[in-house]
């Protein structure tokens, strides 16, 4: 069942239509198990670097989820999430401000990368 979804998933994250990719980044955030969270932390790290601010906006969201729910993929997600700051869209930069605030909330570590 799970290999299903996983193709399933993957099929939709690289739709050529934005509503079906953040359709399944939404759905992704929420039932994922951790393993599927593994799995597809990657392709969420890929889409968050999008061109489409409807998609990046989506991502950051999904990548907040994932990382409350296996907070050791955050390694994962680290090296987009700075760019986050410099975003012009205001749904991007609050979805990117509070990943951010969570993962500085699991590891004091984290803090180091984002102090100027």
């Amino acid at each position: 069942m799970h290999f299903y979804l996983f193709i399933g998933f993957c099929s939709d994250l690289n739709s050529s239509t934005q509503f079906v990719v953040g359709l399944a980044l939404c759905t992704l955030g929420a039932i994922a198990s951790p393993e599927m969270a593994r799995d597809l932390a990657s392709e969420v790290e890929r889409l968050m670097k999008s061109p489409n601010t409807y998609i990046r906006k989506k991502a950051t969201l999904c990548a907040f989820r994932v990382i409350r729910r296996v907070p050791e993929l955050m390694e994962i997600f680290l090296p987009a999430t700075r760019s986050l700051l410099s975003e012009k869209n205001h749904g991007i930069l609050i979805t990117g401000v509070t990943l951010i605030t969570e993962m500085c909330e699991n590891s004091a570590d984290t803090l180091l990368h984002f102090k100027k």
